[in-house]
């Protein structure tokens, strides 16, 4: 037992100086030299103890790449689309997806902090997206905000992506006040959702709705592999595929649309929870922050059909989409909203 305790005793102090040596190389900013001078040690001791340091977790290394931008293509997609405000944000290669959202989260951050203004009524959706954008919004006090939920809620239980959270969330960040719309996103019948409808508290969350100035959302698609209702069995695989064969290609705020923007004839809207397409088309700017290459038909039909008007996205997601409304012009569609 002596043993043991003795071993734990020496493994304590070792950390106990691999933690020094970090920090006096690490934030103190002192060559490898004197640390080793400090200690009585060689200097390649010193150097393997930092190395040992970060084995063992000691010493995390975060590297904050700034972000860059593609003016060249924010102006193209402004000027195809008609977009009020596009961020595109520049990948030298296909990143994984989980870094493609920080980026998009930290790029839509910065533009959403430009866009509010005191008294302002801020729309939430959902998504994975809008969830990395709400976390790397930074804490500002702006005076008189509210921040409302669009759609109605995701299950029973609360998901980080979902519009409560996510509402909860901003509000804090701006403190302001939240409005929740305590409805399912989807029933079962068109006469269960006209009867939620007329709930008071519903119909107010609602009409808060209505009268947003900025919309924050993300962009879904109908391909199940990256499908996040269907993926989180938010929607049925029947729902999902009476959906794809109305030739929906996506959605925004589960409006589901064709790749030119037209909304899908399917019974689905009947039986939604959330602002409706004309009074969402109402709200002044409506910023979707999405990509990723199998999203690019979605992101096109949202920007084409009017559901959005300001986007965040990357830049090799962005190619294939003016690719994209290059191809439907060229067979004589018209690609403008």
């Amino acid at each position: 037992m002596q043993n043991m305790v003795d071993l734990m005793n020496k493994n304590q102090n070792r950390d106990e100086l691999l933690a020094f040596v970090a920090e006096k190389y690490f934030q103190n900013d002192l060559r490898q030299t004197d640390i080793a001078g400090m200690i009585g040690v060689t200097r390649s001791a010193v150097s393997r103890m930092l190395t040992e340091a970060r084995e063992k977790g000691l010493v995390e290394i975060i590297i904050h790449h700034p972000l860059q931008y593609d003016h060249i293509l924010e102006g193209k997609l402004r000027e195809t689309f008609g977009l009020q405000h596009v961020s595109v944000v520049t990948f030298q290669e296909h990143p994984d997806y989980g870094e493609l959202k920080n980026k998009l989260g930290k790029a839509a951050s910065r533009l959403l902090t430009t866009l509010i203004e005191p008294g302002y009524k801020v729309g939430i959706g959902w998504g994975t997206t809008v969830q990395a954008t709400i976390e790397a919004f930074e804490q500002i006090q702006v005076s008189d905000t509210k921040v409302i939920q669009l759609v109605g809620v995701l299950g029973s239980s609360r998901h980080s992506y979902s519009a409560q959270t996510l509402v909860d969330q901003m509000a804090q960040k701006l403190g302001g006040e939240g409005t929740y719309l305590y409805a399912p996103f989807i029933v079962e019948s068109e006469q269960t959702a006209a009867s939620l409808l007329e709930d008071p508290s519903v119909d107010q969350a609602i009409a808060s709705g209505r009268e947003c100035d900025i919309a924050l959302m993300g962009i879904g698609t109908t391909k199940p592999e990256y499908c996040s209702l269907y993926k989180g069995k938010h929607l049925s695989l029947q729902d999902l595929r009476v959906i794809q064969d109305s030739g929906a290609v996506g959605d925004v705020c589960a409006l589901y649309f064709d790749i030119l923007g037209q909304l899908s004839p399917v019974d689905f809207h009947n039986r939604r929870i959330g602002v409706s397409r004309s009074n969402l088309q109402n709200i002044p700017t409506r910023l979707a922050v999405a990509g990723w290459f199998d999203k690019a038909e979605a992101i096109l039909g949202a920007v084409c059909g009017g559901f959005v008007n300001a986007l965040v996205i990357d830049n090799l997601t962005a190619l294939r989409v003016l690719e994209l409304a290059q191809i439907h012009c060229q067979q004589g569609e018209s690609i403008k909203t």
